[in-house]
């Protein structure tokens, strides 16, 4: 029998939104049946075997949908595999400075949710993208900001995307590799 895996993410532009997808389509070539949601449009949670939960960091924060996502659902997610990614610009380079403050904003904000053994955690380097659908649904002043952050981004690191694909790629076969057991 087919596994069916829930991939969630929260996102401001639409950076964690493309990571989500990505992974699907790794957990998709590996024999799973996979949906993508973002967590405001997700009902019915019951049938699916596997979780995989998404958020973008920003000022050191997750989203409030993730989190409270993660507690809305917590009698579910403790009992299946759960894996948590997060993009976050302060990934921009993969140091191990750099993965301790951005696991350690992780931790603080589950810190009221009773522990679930995640199956591993994904920290992943964001993007600032300021067009696409995620990106036009967000009011004026939110876009105002985040073309602000692209400036300033750009400026003092010369480019807005520090998605490692090859990395994401390799962290969801390990996914696929411990949701079917072989690890």
């Amino acid at each position: 029998m087919t596994k069916k895996v829930f991939v969630g993410y929260s996102t401001w532009s639409g950076s964690t939104h493309e990571v989500a997808d990505a992974i699907a389509i790794h957990l998709k070539k590996c024999g799973f049946e996979v949906e993508v949601f973002n967590f405001k449009n997700v009902k019915i949670l019951s049938n699916y075997d596997a979780f995989i939960l998404g958020t973008s960091i920003h000022a050191s924060h997750p989203s409030g949908a993730f989190i409270n996502f993660i507690k809305k659902n917590y009698t579910i997610l403790s009992k299946k595999q759960t894996a948590l990614f997060v993009v976050c610009a302060n990934m921009f380079e993969d140091t191990p400075e750099n993965r301790s403050e951005t696991l350690t904003w992780l931790q603080d904000s589950l810190k009221d949710i009773p522990a679930i053994s995640f199956l591993d955690i994904g920290l992943f380097g964001g993007a600032v993208i300021t067009s696409g659908p995620d990106y036009e649904k967000l009011n004026p002043f939110v876009k105002l900001i985040i073309k602000s952050m692209k400036k300033t981004i750009v400026e003092k690191l010369e480019h807005e995307d520090f998605r490692d694909w090859e990395k994401i790629t390799l962290w969801s076969e390990e996914i696929a590799r411990k949701i079917e057991g072989a690890v």
